[in-house]
């Protein structure tokens, strides 16, 4: 492909580089980079124009930049290169977003959830799909790892370019705020994007609520999507109802909505409720437990709604949907233990009230916080735990280049203001085992915060490892 190709709809403010010459590939990195290779210069806190010279002897024959360079070197300047470097990436490969249908889900919880209901739903019509995100790619049934819930460009629209090969028809993807801070998402236009909600979280990258909420919110445009499909009940989705800078719907529990429940209901781990669809009427029983699955249901119901699917083929959909991993997970036994990946403040309480409603005993809760991300957090994640649960286990969750200990005693503050009921575990796997073997029968463990991932990041390194392993392998110790 040529340069030329490669920079097609691309606002460009100076260039002395040969645009007819084939680009062999495309580097943000430059010790990466090889010969006849662009190298796109990225900027931000490691800004990638300190580079150019080690891209350079490495063999780039091209740099992308947004800062005056040296004119000897050929280079295309541009007003920003992380908008250039997605679009850069989708022309890499073909805009094959371009022959799909994306939908955007975004939001501090219950993303990933959403994704998955709203896959089944367009599953159950007989569409083609494909999900990104927090567990990673699914195109067309097969499982493809990937390292971010939204991926850098390249492999992004390397999963686009699959996927459209393999005849997906739609793409289903959770879009964080970081993808969107970064412009990771820049010449997509989505059918439809959800809004769940906005609650603490990533405030060591973005400093402050209000910045955290903007990002999120400013995604909302008529230039990035067809339909915007929002929570009444979420104080920011009520802003982007608002503003109106898009054609929106809404769907909520509290608040007036094209779409909402009532008279619900949760037992043996399913919630009941009616609900009113744009007017259309049907009850509605779902294999998934609690009041936050009834917002992430009418979030998917109002996509399928919107994009014609039969409210029939819905409700066969939903009285069949499988349990996502790692969200709510419900291992029964003489006690029960639930595994979930509430790692805020809001998502924990949130499933905590949830497990307060089952049937049984008392509330044990396992938990952390991961390391070098918001630390404000902790001691509140800390207190949180300590209202809502009967005894805690504090123990350690991602704690990447900081010492376990260190954010296990700042988690300990929050829960030591509430309770003495408490034990801390450095070691997750013996955590777990602990809280298990403690627990009487008829007792709920919660083991929250790591869901389904299958590692834990430690000093750079992700240590193969799994909450529901552990918790199996304690079940088969303590409780047989």
């Amino acid at each position: 492909m040529t340069l030329r190709e490669l920079t097609e709809g691309i606002e460009i403010v100076s260039s002395n580089a040969e645009m007819d010459a084939e680009v062999k590939g495309i580097k943000i990195d430059s010790r990466k980079v090889r010969a006849s290779d662009l190298f796109i210069a990225l900027s931000g806190e490691k800004d990638g124009h300190n580079y150019i010279g080690e891209a350079l002897k490495n063999g780039a024959f091209a740099i992308v930049c947004n800062k005056a360079i040296n004119q000897d070197i050929p280079h295309i300047q541009v007003r920003d290169t992380r908008k250039a470097f997605a679009l850069i990436a989708s022309n890499y490969y073909g805009n094959a977003h371009k022959k799909m249908k994306i939908i955007f889900v975004t939001g501090t919880n219950g993303k990933t959830t959403t994704t998955y209901i709203i896959n089944s739903l367009l599953k159950a019509n007989g569409h083609k799909t494909a999900v990104i995100g927090t567990l990673g790619a699914v195109i067309d049934e097969k499982k493809i790892n990937t390292d971010l819930t939204t991926p850098d460009p390249l492999d992004l629209h390397r999963l686009f370019s699959k996927a459209y090969e393999s005849g997906v028809e739609y793409v289903i993807m959770e879009a964080s705020a970081h993808a969107i801070y970064y412009k990771k998402l820049e010449g997509l236009k989505a059918e439809a994007a959800v809004f769940t909600n906005i609650s603490q979280d990533h405030l060591d990258f973005f400093g402050n609520m209000a910045k955290y909420a903007r990002t999120k919110t400013s995604f909302f445009s008529n230039e990035r999507m067809k339909l915007s499909i929002i929570n009444s009940d979420d104080e920011y989705g009520r802003k982007i109802l608002s503003k109106k800078n898009c054609l929106c719907l809404s769907y909520g529990i509290n608040n007036p909505s094209d779409v909402f429940a009532v008279d619900i209901v949760t037992y043996n781990a399913k919630t009941r409720f009616i609900l009113n669809a744009f007017d259309e009427v049907a009850e509605i029983t779902i294999p998934l437990y609690g009041r936050f699955n009834v917002y992430n249901t009418l979030a998917a119901i109002a996509v399928a709604r919107a994009l014609s699917i039969p409210m029939s083929v819905i409700l066969k959909a939903l009285s069949g949907l499988k349990e996502v991993s790692g969200r709510f997970n419900i291992i029964k036994e003489d006690i029960t233990v639930i595994i979930d990946y509430a790692h805020t403040p809001d998502g924990l309480e949130n499933l905590l009230k949830a497990v307060k409603s089952l049937d049984g005993g008392r509330i044990i809760t396992v938990f952390g916080c991961g390391g070098n991300r918001d630390a404000v957090k902790r001691p509140i994640m800390g207190t949180v735990a300590a209202m809502y649960s009967d005894f805690c286990v504090i123990t350690s969750d991602n704690p990447r280049f900081e010492d376990p200990m260190d954010i296990i005693r700042q988690v300990e503050k929050g829960v030591r203001a509430v309770t003495q009921n408490y034990i801390c575990i450095k070691d997750r796997e013996n955590a777990i085992a602990y809280a298990i073997k403690f627990a009487q029968a008829g007792d709920k463990v919660v083991v929250a915060g790591k869901g389904g991932e299958n590692y834990l990041d430690i000093m750079g390194v992700k240590h193969p490892y799994s909450d529901k392993k552990a918790v199996m392998s304690a079940i088969r110790s303590y409780r047989n």
